[in-house]
């Protein structure tokens, strides 16, 4: 029988528990008039795959070219968002165009872009996302002004502008299988919270259709489909990200091989070292001498 809290854990702010205190952050390089064409791509200094790139359109039009065709087209105030660093070319009028232009990063630990199954290039005019002006509004003014904190609070209300288009990707099936498309279905998202909560539980692809309240293979299936991945590899993702916070934050191994479910210290530096190239010593090391 299944506890009432876990039959809630659909009720439960999946998606802040998915990001824990790892989510996404903006850093704007660009803010201004942007006449004719700019080449972007993303940063050298983060893996690509922990990289995104945000341009918000307020005045004027802009094109955006990969390998010099046409992806996307704003003709009205609205904002590209991509889910990957993708080397790409914006093409402005020579009248020029008001536009803020945004590196994304998502931390490591933490879910990527890829695994949240964000598009790789998606145009959305603001008319066609409710309860985004406030945002949008502040973000300009901010933008383009010279005040105290500027930098600081652009970042911040990119983040929150991310936040809110994410939602609406989610709600409106704008995504690709990911954690944001598991969302739309309440029998995965009661399963995506609960390995959230509690990786280090003993879990098996029969307890985790018992929390969906479907058969093995019925679950095992929709999950793939909507995730992209099988439960087994999704759970070891979450697990190993568990295990290189705690790491990183100082903890031993065998405690930590003990909260995140794995029964070998050996076998959790193994994983460890096969996704980070880092040992969990070096790891250690390495935040230590950082700080």
């Amino acid at each position: 029988m299944l506890s009432e809290e876990t039959r809630n854990s659909s009720e439960r702010d999946i998606l802040s528990d998915v990001f824990g205190s790892h989510y996404p952050r903006g850093d704007v390089f660009f803010s201004g008039v942007l006449c004719g064409n700019s080449d972007h791509a993303g940063r050298d200094d983060q893996p690509e795959d922990q990289q995104g790139m945000l341009h918000v359109l307020q005045s004027g039009s802009l094109r955006v070219l990969l390998n010099g065709r046409e992806q996307v087209k704003l003709e009205r105030p609205g904002l590209v968002l991509l889910g990957a660093p993708t080397p790409h070319e914006i093409e402005t009028p020579e009248s020029g165009a008001n536009l803020i232009c945004a590196n994304l990063g998502f931390p490591s630990p933490g879910p990527t872009p890829a695994r949240l199954g964000i598009p790789g290039c998606l145009a959305l005019p603001f008319d066609q996302v409710p309860g985004l002006e406030p945002i949008t509004g502040q973000l300009f003014s901010e933008a383009f002004a010279h005040q105290l904190g500027k930098r600081t609070a652009v970042n911040m209300l990119v983040d929150l502008l991310l936040l809110m288009v994410l939602r609406h990707c989610q709600a409106h099936n704008l995504v690709q299988p990911g954690i944001l498309a598991a969302l739309r279905d309440q029998r995965i998202t009661r399963v995506v919270g609960e390995l959230h909560q509690n990786p280090g539980r003993n879990w098996s692809i029969e307890s985790q259709a018992e929390i969906a309240g479907m058969s093995r293979a019925s679950f095992a299936a929709l999950f793939r489909d909507l995730i992209g991945t099988s439960p087994g590899d999704f759970l070891q993702t979450i697990r190993l990200d568990r295990a290189f916070a705690m790491l990183r934050d100082g903890k031993n191994l065998q405690s930590v091989a003990d909260q995140v479910g794995y029964r070998s210290t050996t076998a959790l530096a193994r994983a460890i070292e096969q996704k980070h190239n880092l040992s969990p010593r070096a790891l250690r090391h390495e935040f230590s001498s950082k700080n």
